[in-house]
């Protein structure tokens, strides 16, 4: 029974798969088709705004405006570094690229200014 059921579940993820424009299809391969679960419950979007990650970022970002004295200033700022520090939480890769960038960045010699 659960062997047909497998095979079931793999005929259904071809169709899927299968429908898929080349674009999508390119994507899952890119990730692997063997990891690619179909099925899988959908995030709660929720929990991006209210989960634990969420809510730590939210503090940080507070404590690091309030500290450099400029938390009233920048509500665009505060966004922007709230998605980040979530993202580097989450040990999501995007955000942990732009902070091995801007760690790189920094000790990177300072040369004068161009195009001004």
């Amino acid at each position: 029974m659960a062997e047909q059921d497998a095979n079931e579940r793999e005929k259904k993820k071809r169709a899927i798969f299968e429908g898929m424009s080349k674009r999508g299809q390119a994507r899952i391969l890119r990730l692997g088709y063997e990891n690619w679960d179909p099925f899988q419950e959908p995030k709660d979007p929720r929990e991006q705004i209210r989960g634990s990650a969420a809510l730590r970022a939210d503090e940080l970002v507070r404590d690091f405006l309030e500290a450099r004295g400029c938390y009233r200033d920048a509500p665009g700022s505060r966004r922007e570094l709230a998605t980040l520090c979530r993202g580097i939480l989450r040990e999501e890769a995007r955000a942990k690229m732009v902070y091995e960038f801007c760690t790189w960045l920094e000790k990177q010699p300072s040369d004068p200014p161009r195009g001004s």
